[in-house]
């Protein structure tokens, strides 16, 4: 029988305070602390709340690589929702209904509990693969990294003397993109064909990026559900924006992806979201295609 503990992760940059994670496991009815994750090798199931910090992607990396499962939490706007639903639990069990670390390390896994007897924990919680923990720190490097070129930029139009920084923080930026591609290659399977049917070659440095960073966040292979998670579609109305919620981070990469295609074909305009979607649904399809390849293959 798999052991499974329940965390509210916790990331404070100041050594001088208390930055523990706070966990409850179910099956002994204890909350402990510990100072990393990697702490938590008796446990086969890691379940983790949304927050996952820079600072904790070598503990994850070290779990999963042991062979644990690790998943973490993926609708962290139900979270009110959530608290409402189990404020009685809550109150029982930690003797407070307000926010505390133990409360939430508690509510993760009574979100779980639901979801098994519903048998629908996929919506709720996503497994973390060795590719996630080796990727998904570099693309946020890279997120960061070229957030800072684009103010710099910015600045340097209005006048402001920028010096060196400009291509300092442009090396920065290429330098990252392209440990992000070899990685790319080296871990996920087919990137390779699915870039050379997108039109690109080993030289479009962005365009891989992008490819890169799409592969990592869309896990599904059906086009509409990849639509809705991009948020590629028309939501009209005053409650437009309750309706659609989608990952911006995702919608970047797909954005630079499409854009290197564009470049690559003579297209100077900004994309719209035909195109994006058009760019998406060859890189789904390709992605099923390599994953029928692999089943047929007894991969």
């Amino acid at each position: 029988m798999s052991r499974r503990i329940f965390i509210d992760t916790k990331w404070n940059p100041k050594k001088n305070k208390n930055s523990k994670h706070v966990c409850y496991d179910p099956e002994r009815d204890v909350f402990i602390e510990v100072d990393s994750l990697a702490e938590l090798k008796e446990y086969d199931e890691i379940y983790l709340d949304s927050s996952i910090f820079p600072n904790i992607w070598k503990q994850l990396r070290e779990l999963v690589s042991s062979g644990k499962s690790v998943y973490y939490f993926t609708s962290p706007w139900k979270w009110k929702e959530i608290h409402k639903r189990f404020r009685e639990d809550l109150k029982a069990k930690t003797g407070k209904v307000s926010k505390t670390d133990n409360g939430d390390a508690y509510l993760i896994w009574k979100v779980y509990e639901l979801s098994l007897i519903k048998n629908n924990t996929h919506r709720y919680f996503r497994l973390l693969t060795i590719v996630d923990v080796e990727l998904r720190p570099l693309l946020m490097r890279e997120e960061l990294l070229y957030k800072n070129l684009q103010r710099i930029r910015n600045a340097s139009m209005v006048g402001v003397d920028v010096g060196s920084n400009v291509k300092i923080l442009e090396k920065m930026v290429e330098d990252v993109r392209r440990e992000i591609v070899d990685r790319a290659i080296k871990l996920i399977p087919g990137f390779i064909d699915i870039a050379k049917s997108l039109g690109l070659d080993v030289d479009d440095v962005n365009g891989l990026t992008g490819l890169a960073g799409l592969l990592v966040y869309i896990k599904s292979t059906s086009c509409q559900k990849s639509v809705k998670y991009l948020g590629l579609y028309k939501a009209k109305g005053r409650d437009a924006w309750k309706m659609k919620k989608y990952s911006r981070r995702a919608q970047r990469y797909l954005t630079m992806l499409t854009n290197t295609i564009l470049l690559k074909n003579g297209e100077i305009n900004v994309p719209r979201y035909r195109g994006l979607r058009k760019i998406l649904k060859v890189v789904i399809e390709s992605r099923k295609r390599m994953r029928f390849a692999e089943r047929g293959a007894g991969v």
